[in-house]
């Protein structure tokens, strides 16, 4: 699970720290019961810093991957859609 470094730490404004955590909040449940490297937990806070859109975007990306390898392996992901999908 992802955790969003302190506010103080940073020179960060509010609204950025606020999207910052939403960004964090869709990874992690995107990527609920994902086992993650300390690298890989530090590249995605930093994506988490990135337009909206792109962090959108690139979960999709994940989603639909999930999806398909469950499709092959005969799993239940492939069945579930995101609301940008439909």
């Amino acid at each position: 699970m992802l955790k969003q470094p302190e506010r103080e730490s940073r020179n960060v404004n509010a609204l950025f720290y606020e999207m910052e955590g939403r960004q964090i909040q869709k990874m992690n449940k995107v990527l609920a019961d994902v086992e993650l490297t300390k690298a890989e937990e530090k590249t995605l806070i930093w994506l988490a810093r990135w337009e909206e859109n792109t962090v959108d975007h690139l979960l999709s990306v994940i989603e639909k991957a999930a999806r398909i390898r469950a499709d092959q392996k005969g799993g239940y992901a492939h069945k579930y859609k995101r609301k940008s999908e439909k």
